[in-house]
């Protein structure tokens, strides 16, 4: 006999039921009624009440509990109970009408497990009897009320009888279940119950000698995943909790989920509820689109990153014919030359952002033409050569010459691609893309009206403009619900979203005459490509599962609910990986999508441990990773969550503000004109490192760190010099390696060293006269005791 199961074994408990069962017992809510919201509370978010309904709803719950029990010495209430706490000086009517609207706002957000509902048919198929034994406040009618609303006439008639605590005073770790045994002429052991609360359904049940089930709805990091996005609602939005519940339409579909592997994890149930979301958004974005054009508005969906998008559009939108494009910001760049106007924005743009070649392809150049830009070696001059070709373009008229007429044969070759995928002249196209910004829509509007008298709107996941362009564009998450703030962080990890999203292809650098996509060779690692498409293939699953969970949808289950859950779903993804997320991630690799084929690796935990050791939360933050979340995870949720508030909310958080705990260490200022010492605080930073600094002037003392006076044995991460006027900025200054050594101390190992009470560590001057600071970077291993030889130095 099974002890406990999970939602998606629900349906075929009987299979394991023991011999000689005559009554299948339900749990009500949780069962067979769930609720579209993350916890049962939520729902009192819609109660009017100042303030927001959840807090005063509960608290006047405890007092009628507490009342109950110390006046008539029963643990069960009822609504009436509730409301008589919580109003002041209500009369009946009052009362009643208060009754009324929690339990609409409670039907709104209900929903029938059609898992349950089989396990329901299958046991009146045996011949069994159904009842319900539910510990609530509410009173027979009104749950068996509820039930009917929820689940249907169907269900309600399959149920023959309904046992509630309110009605018998007592809850089933009392004497509910007693009652129920009572009433139907039964010992326990012809019984089989089930139900969500470990306490009241499985040992409550067991205890009165009832073969009972526990239903596990998730399972423990699924239970926390869910947590954390309810965290990451009330984060984004205010309202959320307090006006507005937290909505989880996904939660059921995720209980079915049977595989743990946190690829499929990853697919499932975080990119199949948002993917879904996002294409039930488009298409009724599509259908006001057409109706506003009166004709039907055609969805192209951009290439690499609408790749899933669109497989999940298609999916669940057959009949539209949505087709897929090949526009890349870089073949956009080139369609948008249209004259020296253009031209001169491009250079502005352009010009030292990207390497000398791919500003130099955008530009159709040949290779003939701009090699002699490349001879560069090091940062700068790169920067200067880049400056030169901008010159050159500027100041060659035969060189833009070229480049207007390179442009408009590729003109010719996109158009040639756009009649390829469907479109025709006086088309209106609406492009589909992940987001942020729709650059390629600011850059191929004009060119496509220009070329083919074609309108074109965009749609994104998400949108945030730094600068406002006047086009037809929205997104999913957009200005609509979220501010700049929100909007912005999101932005900072689209790459995750992206990588996700694409297809392993490279990315288009050009068309052919005949319209055909040519794309950039990208040599992306199998296992990035591998576990890619295992993701996109669980999110898949999702889509094709359906409602499957679900027997109908609950009222409260409307688009825009559910475009606020998809927008919690990814930025918990973006602010709040988990463990297993990250180990998915550190598979992938990007590539900059600008015309030349180079990658990097997404997430580098490695670096954001040495970022963290060296630097701390601010600085760190600062020098923006392409998943900064991710790189952090390891270091714990208290880290994570002041990373992503301090995002969210654009905190002005300085390394200053995390330095407590400091410890002072002597140093030695040795110079020409004499030895100062001097008392310098290292502030801990993670992992149990200390980072202490040193500032120095245009006088550049020797420098001589005391660590032997305070520690046995120690670890040094970094030694060297920093621009002071970087740190300042925030700027990702690179550590300039020291001449030195040590005195009394040995290093038994790398980076590890055994010192005496004498151990100092010398650091001779930089060159120049700028201000620098000396970073050392150390993590104690053993303090040194007091002792008598310890003073005698001293």
């Amino acid at each position: 006999m099974l002890h406990a199961i999970r939602a998606y074994d629900v349906a075929t408990l009987l299979d394991h039921a023991p011999a000689g069962i005559e009554i299948l017992s339900l749990d009500c809510f949780d069962t067979l009624i769930w609720r579209n919201t993350h916890a049962p509370t939520d729902v009192f978010a819609e109660l009017p009440a100042q303030g927001g309904g959840v807090e005063p709803r509960m608290w006047a719950e405890a007092r009628a509990r507490r009342s109950a029990w110390l006046h008539r010495k029963v643990r069960e209430i009822g609504l009436a109970d509730i409301y008589r706490e919580m109003m002041a000086d209500p009369d009946d009517a009052d009362i009643a009408d208060a009754v009324a609207a929690e339990l609409a706002i409670e039907r709104r957000h209900a929903f029938a497990f059609a898992p349950t509902v089989a396990l329901m048919r299958e046991a009146r198929r045996r011949g069994l009897g159904i009842v319900i034994v539910s510990d609530m406040y509410l009173t027979e009618a009104q749950l068996r009320a509820h039930i009917a609303a929820a689940a249907g006439d169907e269900v309600m008639a399959m149920i023959d009888h309904v046992f509630v605590s309110n009605s018998h005073g007592e809850g089933k770790c009392d004497g509910l279940f007693a009652h129920v045994l009572k009433t139907l002429g039964v010992t326990g052991d012809k019984v089989l119950h089930l139900g969500d609360n470990h306490a009241a359904d499985y040992l409550g049940a067991v205890a009165h000698g009832i073969h009972g089930v526990h239903l596990e709805q998730f399972d423990a990091e699924t239970a926390s995943r869910l947590r954390m996005e309810d965290a990451t609602a009330r984060i984004l939005d205010p309202a959320c909790g307090i006006t507005r519940p937290t909505g989880q339409p996904h939660r059921a579909a995720v209980a079915l989920r049977r595989h743990d592997d946190p690829t499929y994890v990853l697919g499932h149930d975080v990119m199949g509820p948002a993917m879904t979301t996002y294409a039930h958004w488009v298409k009724a974005e599509l259908d006001a689109a057409s109706a506003a054009a009166g004709k039907p508005v055609k969805p192209l969906f951009v290439m690499r990153d609408g790749y899933l998008p669109f497989q999940v559009f298609d999916k669940l939108y057959p009949e539209i014919g949505a087709r897929k494009v090949d526009l890349s910001r870089f073949v956009a760049l080139r369609a948008a030359l249209s004259d020296e106007a253009a031209l001169e924005r491009h250079l502005d743009e352009w010009t030292g952002a990207v390497p000398i070649a791919s500003l130099a392809r955008q530009l159709m150049l040949f290779e003939n033409e701009y090699a002699r830009f490349l001879k560069a070696d090091t940062k700068t001059d790169k920067e200067k050569q880049s400056a030169a070709l901008a010159k050159r373009v500027r100041s060659d008229a035969g060189i833009r010459r070229k480049i207007f007429a390179r442009r408009a044969a590729f003109l010719d070759r996109m158009v040639a691609h756009m009649r390829s995928v469907g479109i025709e002249p006086g088309d209106t196209v609406m492009l589909v893309d992940t987001g942020y910004n729709g650059t390629v829509q600011n850059l191929v509007t004009p060119v496509l009206a220009e070329a083919m008298g074609v309108s074109v709107i965009g749609r994104y996941v998400f949108l945030r403009e730094k600068r406002r362009s006047g086009l037809d564009k929205r997104g999913m998450i957009d200005l609509r619900n979220y501010d700049f703030r929100t909007l912005h962080a999101l932005s900072l990890s689209i790459v995750a979203l992206e990588q996700l999203c694409n297809v392993e292809m490279g990315s288009t650098i050009d068309f052919t005459a005949t319209g055909e996509a040519v794309r950039e060779k990208v040599d992306r690692k199998a296992t990035h490509n591998a576990t890619r498409d295992a993701i996109q293939a669980a999110c898949m699953d999702y889509v094709r599962q359906g409602c499957a969970a679900i027997l109908t949808p609950p009222a409260a289950d409307d688009l825009d609910s559910r475009c606020r859950a998809a927008a919690a779903v990814l930025a918990r993804l973006a602010f709040l990986p988990n463990a297993g997320e990250v180990s998915v991630f550190q598979r992938f690799d990007f590539d900059f999508n600008m015309g030349v084929a180079v990658t990097d690796v997404l997430v580098d935990t490695d670096r954001g441990r040495a970022g963290l050791r060296r630097r701390g939360l601010p600085f760190y933050s600062d020098q923006m990773p392409q998943f900064l979340s991710a790189e952090l995870q390891s270091q714990g949720l208290p880290v994570s969550l002041a990373s992503f508030a301090a995002s969210r909310f654009r905190l002005d958080l300085r390394t200053s503000d995390f330095e407590v705990g400091g410890v002072d260490v002597p140093v030695i200022l040795a110079s020409s004109d004499g030895d100062t010492v001097m008392d310098f605080a290292a502030f801990p930073t993670t992992d149990g490192y200390y980072h202490l600094r040193v500032p120095i002037g245009a006088q550049r003392p020797t420098i001589a760190i005391q660590l032997g006076r305070q520690w046995e044995w120690l670890q040094v991460e970094e030694c060297g010099y920093l621009s002071l006027a970087d740190l300042q900025k925030g700027h990702a200054a690179s550590t300039i390696a020291v001449r030195g050594g040590v005195d009394a101390m040995e290093e038994v190992a790398p980076n590890l060293f055994h010192a005496a009470p004498n151990g100092v560590l010398i650091v001779m001057p930089p060159a120049g006269d700028k201000p620098m600071v000396l970073s050392l970077v150390f993590r104690p291993i053993l303090d040194r005791k007091p002792t008598v030889e310890l003073r005698a130095v001293a």
